[in-house]
């Protein structure tokens, strides 16, 4: 009663004392090989414990972004995500503890982006956003606003409460920017100006970083 995937072979073949045409083939059960594709494919493009999108589909994805930007002269802007004192979390608690507040954090930016836009955990406790189609400043502002506040909430794992904030860096594209690892490296700088300013806040990328 289940579906499965078949690979067919067949060819026709006419009778013509009898002017009927038979199909003659065979149908291989090639399920257990999709799955293993697919699996294949998750763990390349996917990151194994949230299930977001990983740095290579992330990079993969900006890629297209910035070509339809240009293409289109629409903005587009990536936020670069840092929980803040997340070694603390995994020298008191555990490393079970702090994956799961991982996991956690990964649906909450999920929750504060709109359908089209891209959530990608980087590696570690860093997570990147891709926006597109944003009207400007003020937009990105709002998001990283709303992913801040969001995370900020007190979160429930193994029965404890347990807190965290992050450090936004955002870049917006404008026509410098020809590759993901130009914007990803300058929203990067820009998180680490949120660290030094405080922590639980973004900053947004100007040149004068640079130095």
């Amino acid at each position: 009663g289940g579906e499965f995937t078949v690979n067919l072979q067949a060819e026709a073949v006419f009778d013509d004392q009898l002017k009927i045409m038979t199909i003659v083939g065979t149908a291989k059960d090639i399920s257990e090989r999709k799955r293993s594709e697919r699996e294949i494919h998750r763990l390349a493009y996917y990151d194994s414990l949230t299930g977001l999108p990983n740095r290579v589909l992330f990079k993969d994805r900006v890629t297209q972004a910035l070509a339809h930007a240009r293409r289109y002269r629409s903005t587009l802007a990536v936020l670069f995500l840092d929980l803040d004192r997340f070694k603390i979390v995994n020298d008191s608690v555990g490393h079970l503890v702090g994956d799961e507040l991982l996991k956690e954090a990964a649906k909450r930016i999920g929750t504060c982006v709109r359908e089209p836009d891209l959530v990608a955990r980087l590696g570690g406790d860093e997570f990147a956003v891709v926006l597109e189609n944003i009207q400007g400043q003020d937009d990105v502002i709002m998001v990283a606003d709303r992913i801040i506040r969001t995370l900020g909430m007190p979160m429930r794992i193994a029965g404890k409460e347990l807190f965290t904030t992050a450090s936004i860096g955002i870049a917006i594209v404008d026509a410098r920017y020809r590759n993901p690892e130009e914007l990803l490296r300058d929203a990067d700088v820009a998180m680490y100006r949120a660290k030094a300013s405080g922590r639980k806040r973004h900053a947004l990328f100007d040149e004068g970083l640079h130095e």
